[in-house]
């Protein structure tokens, strides 16, 4: 059962791409000129250069990478490894990004005032965006980006509808897991002070975090996100995910946190902190590694072709009894060679 758990995960990944991407675009009456905040473009941009990881991931997920033509070196996603840098998100080199005739610039608040009145006085436009706080400011940079790339109405639709996939193939996720089994997980990293913390209540970290189906021990943290070791203690959690290796060095040093289940029976995982900030598919990624780490078996061995010949087979019977159970029930079947609907005695039904 956990194994046809793994296989409906990698399903849900399949079809939201194929969702996603499956829309047209195009220009129509009234798409330009398009303002976002105080600037305005004037005409659909063709080449763009993105300074900021988070807003890549999200550009990217609407389906206007393509774009691309500059990237800042912290934007490392795999995806982006194609596009070419232009520095760093605070302080990129103009003349790279010119040299690449870039028409608009996409930044968040690393962009240094000097280097973007730079840029400006390039005659390139410079969109500064944040990060989301939470789901309906996620929901309004979709569509501003969307917008921004693509029109008054083509663009901002395919903001809306990638904004709509997204939460569609979060909330997937999540049903795949039901309600049989409770895990009970947190999620760790250590903030300039070196002092173990984690997400917030209300935070859109914790509430992504809630999207992989088991009880977060720290679902109530207000105010601070420092943690408290006897709550952590306390709350013993199942699973710990954490940002970085010092976090784990750190729970396997301290004398009182050392002799966690989670520690010494080896259920954590790495998710790095930054992948949090990623609002796009990186957000799918983080969910799908967190209910593949908690709620799908995996054997000490490397699959081999035996296991994916038994997991294919899995799908194929459920389908085929999905098939029957459809045609019992409807009394009816589909001939695929002739393009004709009949009942189960071969004749023809009138649709």
């Amino acid at each position: 059962m956990k194994k046809l758990l793994s296989v409906l995960l990698a399903v849900v990944m399949l079809c939201a791409s194929a969702a996603l991407f499956s829309g047209c675009s195009g220009e129509g009456s009234g798409e330009f000129p398009v303002t976002i905040g105080n600037v305005t473009i004037k005409s659909e941009p063709k080449a763009i250069t993105v300074l900021s990881d988070c807003l890549a991931d999200v550009i990217s997920y609407i389906g206007y990478d393509v774009k691309m033509v500059g990237r800042s070196i912290e934007c490392d996603q795999e995806y982006l490894s194609v596009v070419p840098v232009v520095g760093s998100s605070d302080n990129p080199s103009i003349d790279t990004i010119t040299g690449f005739e870039t028409d608009l610039v996409i930044a968040d608040n690393q962009l240094t005032e000097k280097s973007k009145k730079k840029l400006e006085d390039a005659g390139i436009p410079v969109i500064v965006m944040q990060r989301a706080e939470n789901f309906d400011d996620l929901k309004t940079l979709y569509v501003n980006l969307g917008t921004a790339l693509g029109g008054n109405t083509t663009g901002k639709e395919k903001g809306e509808e990638a904004y709509t996939d997204l939460i569609d193939t979060l909330d997937s996720f999540k049903k795949t897991v039901g309600t049989g089994v409770i895990k009970t997980s947190a999620y760790l990293y250590l903030d300039e002070n070196n002092a173990l913390c984690t997400f917030t209540k209300g935070s859109i970290e914790a509430t992504l975090f809630g999207y992989s189906g088991a009880m977060n021990i720290f679902a109530n943290q207000q105010d601070s996100p420092l943690v408290s070791h006897d709550e952590l203690k306390m709350g013993t959690p199942t699973y710990i995910f954490y940002d970085n290796d010092e976090v784990l060095t750190y729970l396997m040093n301290d004398e009182q946190l050392s002799t966690l289940s989670a520690l010494t029976e080896n259920r954590t995982c790495l998710l790095p902190l930054k992948d949090f900030s990623r609002q796009g598919a990186t957000y799918e990624e983080i969910v799908y590694t967190m209910i593949d780490t908690m709620f799908v078996d995996h054997d000490d061995a490397t699959p081999d072709e035996a296991t994916v010949e038994t997991e294919s087979e899995t799908v194929a019977e459920t389908q085929a009894e999905t098939e029957t159970k459809s045609s019992d029930e409807y009394d009816f079947e589909y001939d695929y060679n002739e393009n004709v609907v009949t009942d189960l005695d071969g004749n023809p039904v009138v649709q």
